[in-house]
C-alpha cells in the first residue's frame, strides 16, 4: 500500500457524454469539440471546462473519506468485456477521469462519442455508479481489447500510451461510490502489475489538460493509500 501522489450533456432526450463535451453548471450550454478536434482523434479529449489552469499537484478540497476495502484487490470484482487482452504496446500512464454525469455507461458513451465522428467510446474503461450500468462494473471498452489509442487525453502521448478510465459521476457535486472506489482500486492494481506502471504514473485528466476532471471532490489520498504497489 502506498500513500502520497470529463461533462453530462443533457441535449433533448438526455443524451450522456461523459466528457465528451462541456457543460456549465446551472446551464444548458453545451461546448461542442471543433471540427479539428474531432478529426484529430490521436490528439482528442473530451473537452469541458476549457481555460481553467492545469493542475500541478493531486491536492483537492476534498475531505478526508474512508473507503472499507478490506480485501487486497488484484482485480476488479464485477468486469464486463475481455480485460485479460494480449498487450501490444508498453502502456506507461493511467489517467482518471469523471463523467461529470449523474448517469452513464460504455454504450451511452460509446453512441455520444460516435456521434462526434470518433470510432467510439474514447476511454479504455467505464466504471459504473448504478445510474446506467450497475455500481462499480468495470465495463471494458474495444480501446482497451483491441489495444488501440485512446480518445481521452487531448495530449498524443496519453493518448496512445495512457490507460483512460472513466468514472460516471459528477465528482465537483458528489463522491465515487464505495464500490466505484474498490472496482477502481483493483483496476489499478491489476494494471499496475500487468503493464508495470509506477504510482507516479497514476493521474486525473487535469494533470494533463486544463480542466477539472476528475472534480474537485475526486479522494486522491485514499486511492493511494489502497493502492498495493
Amino acid at each position: 500500500m502506498r500513500s502520497g501522489g470529463c461533462v453530462l450533456a443533457c441535449i433533448g432526450l438526455g443524451l450522456v457524454l461523459g466528457c465528451a463535451s462541456s457543460q456549465k453548471p446551472g446551464s444548458d450550454f453545451v461546448v461542442r469539440p471543433t471540427l479539428s478536434e474531432v478529426r484529430a482523434e490521436p490528439d482528442a479529449e473530451p473537452p469541458e471546462h476549457q481555460g481553467e489552469p492545469v493542475a500541478l499537484s493531486i491536492l483537492t478540497p476534498a475531505p478526508a473519506l474512508s473507503y472499507d476495502i478490506r480485501r487486497t484487490l488484484r482485480r476488479p470484482p464485477d468486469v464486463a468485456g475481455d480485460l485479460d487482452v494480449r498487450l501490444r504496446r508498453r502502456w506507461r500512464y493511467i489517467v482518471i477521469h469523471h463523467s461529470a454525469s449523474n448517469s452513464g455507461s460504455e454504450a451511452a458513451f460509446d453512441a455520444a462519442h460516435k456521434g462526434l465522428g470518433w470510432r467510439g467510446v474514447g476511454y479504455d474503461f467505464v466504471i459504473g455508479n448504478g445510474n446506467g450500468s450497475r455500481d462499480g462494473l468495470v465495463e471494458v471498452t474495444f480501446r482497451w481489447e483491441q489495444q488501440q489509442d485512446g480518445a481521452h487525453a487531448g495530449v498524443a502521448e496519453f493518448n496512445k500510451y495512457g490507460i483512460g478510465i472513466c468514472l460516471v459521476g459528477h465528482f465537483d457535486q458528489t463522491y465515487p461510490t464505495a464500490r466505484q472506489m474498490e472496482a477502481l482500486v483493483g483496476l489499478i492494481n491489476y494494471l499496475q502489475e500487468r503493464c508495470q506502471i509506477p504510482t507516479a504514473n497514476i493521474m486525473g485528466h487535469r494533470h494533463v489538460k486544463p480542466t477539472r476532471c476528475p472534480g474537485a471532490n475526486f479522494p486522491w489520498y485514499e486511492l493511494f493509500s489502497l493502492l498495493n504497489h
